[in-house]
């Protein structure tokens, strides 16, 4: 399984409750399909960048994940569908990568290097 960030923006006219609501029932399609949820955040009520379907702030949470592409699929299919959610986006986390440790170049000094060039 990978690492994913899902971020999705739901209508502002939307109380608490229905913040909650629409968080939990995310969070139920992922664990039906298998995911693991990592974290979740509601991140308030703010103002968008530009008006998406004629509104111009909404209610913005986030999930961290490990899940499936199988899963991401679902998800996205039950956030198209909610009448409440206003726009959403799926990223992979990418893991850090390995160093790979290559045999080091020998150092050069400035000496050595005068020396060359002077021959």
């Amino acid at each position: 399984m990978r690492t994913y960030e899902l971020i999705f923006i739901l209508d502002p006219a939307l109380g608490d409750d229905g913040v909650e609501a629409a968080a939990q029932a995310a969070k139920e399609v992922l664990t039906r399909e298998g995911s693991e949820v990592l974290e979740i955040q509601k991140w308030g009520k703010k103002r968008l960048a530009y008006t998406i379907k004629k509104r111009r702030e909404g209610h913005y949470v986030y999930f961290r994940m490990k899940a499936e592409p199988k899963a991401l699929v679902e998800v996205k299919r039950h956030l198209k569908i909610s009448e409440s959610v206003l726009n959403s986006l799926v990223h992979r986390v990418e893991e850090p990568r390995r160093a790979t440790s290559k045999a080091a170049a020998p150092a050069v000094s400035p000496a050595s290097e005068a020396a060359t060039q002077e021959a």
